[in-house]
C-alpha cells in the first residue's frame, strides 16, 4: 500500500490538499458560547444597516470556519452551513458587484468544499475586480491551483507563468508551479523552480519542505530525510515535516522510527489526516492493526477520503470491516 505523503501549498487560505499545521482545540460549551456571541454581533449589524457588505463576509466567514481549521473540519460536507454561509456571501456580491473581496470569498468556500468549476467562476470574477498587486498575484495562484486540479494543467502553468514575468521573485507562484509540474512528472522543472525560490529565498522552510517532497516521489528516500532533518533541527514545529520524515523512513525499513515521526506529526497538529492514514499503514505493517483501524477512523472524519483520494475508505473496507473477513 501506498503511504501518501505531503506538498504544501504556501501562504494560500484554501486547504483543500494540503496539510495545514493548525492546533488543535476541543470544541467545548465556551467555545459555542463565542461562535453564538459573535454570530449574533454580526446579524445586529446587518439588522441595522443591511448594506454592510462586510459584515455579511464576516458572518459567513464565521459560519464557514474560514479562519478555524478545526471547527471547517466539523462542518466540511455540511450542505446546510455551506449554504448558509454562501447567502451571506451572495448578498455581499449583489451588494458590491465591482469589489473583488466578495468574489473571492465565495470562491475560496467554493474550493474548500471541493466545488472547483464554480470555485473558478468566481476566481476569474475576483482577478477582474482587483487592483492591488498583491491581491491578483494570490487570486492567480489560487486560480492557476484549481485548473491544474481540474485538469487543465497547461492553462494553469501559462496563467503562472505570466504572473512570474510581473513578480519574478515570488515564493508562492514559484513553489505553485514547481508543484504543479511534479503532478505531471515533470522533476526537472519542478526542481528548477524550487532552486529559483531559494534564490530568493535561501531560509524558506515550504520551500525546502517541497525539495524534500520531490526527493520522496522520486524514490530518493535518504535524500529527503537528509532534507527533513535539517529543516525540524531549525523549527520543530511544522507536522507535515514529520509526517514526510517518517514516511521516508518507512520506505527505508526503519518502522518504529517512522511510526515515532508520524506519531510526533499528529501530536502537533490534531487535524492531520495524511498522517493518521500514513500511521495506519504502518501499525498494519506492525500487525498493530486494532490501533491501525482507529487511525484509518480518524482520518475518514478529517475528511481524508472527500478531499484527496479513496485510500482510506479502501483500507477500512478490506482490513477494519468483519463483514470482510472471511472464516476460518
Amino acid at each position: 500500500m501506498k503511504a501518501k505523503f505531503t506538498f504544501v501549498f504556501i501562504l494560500l487560505q484554501v486547504f483543500a490538499f494540503c496539510q495545514v499545521d493548525t492546533s488543535y482545540s476541543q470544541i467545548d460549551t465556551t467555545e459555542i458560547d463565542s461562535f453564538q456571541i459573535a454570530y449574533q454581533e454580526f446579524s445586529k449589524i446587518i439588522a441595522l444597516d443591511s448594506t454592510d457588505t462586510n459584515a455579511y463576509i464576516e458572518r459567513a466567514d464565521l459560519i464557514s470556519g474560514a479562519h478555524d481549521e478545526a471547527y471547517f473540519k466539523t462542518i466540511f460536507g455540511n450542505d446546510e452551513i455551506y449554504n448558509q454561509a454562501m447567502t451571506d456571501y451572495d448578498k455581499a456580491v449583489e451588494l458590491s458587484p465591482y469589489n473583488y473581496k466578495p468574489y473571492l470569498k465565495r470562491a475560496i468556500l467554493k474550493d474548500r468544499f471541493l466545488r472547483y468549476k464554480e470555485a473558478v467562476k468566481d476566481y476569474e470574477e475576483a482577478l477582474t475586480y482587483a487592483y492591488v498587486f498583491d491581491n491578483k498575484m494570490k487570486i492567480r495562484v489560487h486560480r492557476a491551483r484549481i485548473k491544474a486540479k481540474l485538469g487543465a494543467y497547461d492553462v494553469a502553468i501559462k496563467d503562472l507563468e505570466k504572473a512570474l514575468l510581473e513578480d519574478r521573485e515570488n515564493a508562492v507562484l514559484l513553489n505553485t508551479l514547481a508543484l504543479i509540474h511534479l503532478d505531471i512528472d515533470d522533476i526537472e522543472k519542478a526542481l528548477k523552480y524550487l532552486n529559483r525560490s531559494l534564490e530568493f529565498h535561501p531560509e524558506d522552510a515550504y520551500t525546502f519542505a517541497n525539495i524534500g517532497y520531490v526527493a520522496l516521489h522520486a524514490g530518493k528516500y535518504q535524500k529527503a530525510i537528509n532534507i527533513y532533518d535539517d529543516q525540524i533541527k531549525k523549527d520543530a514545529s511544522y507536522s507535515f515535516m514529520f509526517n514526510n520524515r517518517g514516511f521516508a523512513k518507512h520506505k527505508l525499513g526503519q518502522h518504529e522510527e517512522a511510526l515515532e515521526d508520524i506519531s510526533h506529526a499528529i501530536e502537533l497538529n490534531r487535524l492531520n489526516s495524511f498522517a493518521f492514514k500514513n500511521r495506519a499503514i504502518i501499525n498494519f505493517f506492525l500487525d498493530k492493526n486494532e490501533a491501525a483501524c482507529e487511525d484509518l477512523q480518524q482520518a475518514k472524519k478529517l475528511g481524508y477520503t472527500t478531499e484527496h483520494n479513496d485510500e482510506v475508505i479502501k483500507m477500512l473496507f478490506e482490513k477494519c470491516l468483519n463483514v470482510n473477513k472471511k472464516p476460518k
